[in-house]
């Protein structure tokens, strides 16, 4: 069985100045956990949820960092709730301004229509990703992930050599 047998061809994309939370509005909405990135038809990213939550750590972490070498030392004893909330706050203060350029994976994988189901989840397994792009003359074609993979299994559409499931 080949990619094009099983990729999805209707796909959500975004732009990469989309609104980080805006972005995650999208994913919610669309029950999706990443989408690839487009500009001026050509792909220059794959954003996920995982990117997401590496981008909020990544803010957090460096407000952290600036809060404790900028802002007076504080006592954990008679630390107050504003300054409890001011690492948080900023954080999402400055969320709110990042965009999907901000967090995306700019190394994006990527299958040719005509490869295997093999080929395309060996991909994904070496990678640790749940999704691969599917380029046809370096235009978005469509998209294979883990989940379309799992429902082969789940059909029987995909079945083992020697006739298992």
């Amino acid at each position: 069985m080949r990619v094009a047998d099983v990729m999805q061809r209707a796909l959500v994309t975004v732009a990469p100045d989309l609104p980080l939370h805006e972005l995650q509005e999208l994913l919610l909405r669309e029950r999706i956990s990443g989408v690839p990135v487009v500009e001026r038809g050509r792909v220059v990213g794959v954003v996920s949820r995982s990117d997401l939550l590496r981008q909020l750590e990544v803010e957090r972490s460096q407000f952290a960092t600036t809060a404790a070498f900028y802002l007076e030392p504080f006592d954990v004893e008679t630390e107050s709730e504003s300054q409890r909330m001011q690492v948080p706050a900023a954080v999402a203060a400055h969320f709110e301004k990042l965009r999907v350029r901000d967090a995306m994976v700019r190394d994006v994988l990527s299958v040719s229509p005509g490869a295997s189901l093999a080929e395309a989840a060996q991909l994904m397994v070496a990678r640790r990703v749940h999704r691969v792009l599917v380029l046809e003359g370096g235009r978005l074609a469509g998209l294979v992930s883990a989940l379309d993979l799992v429902g082969l299994v789940a059909s029987g559409r995909l079945a083992e050599p020697g006739g298992g499931a």
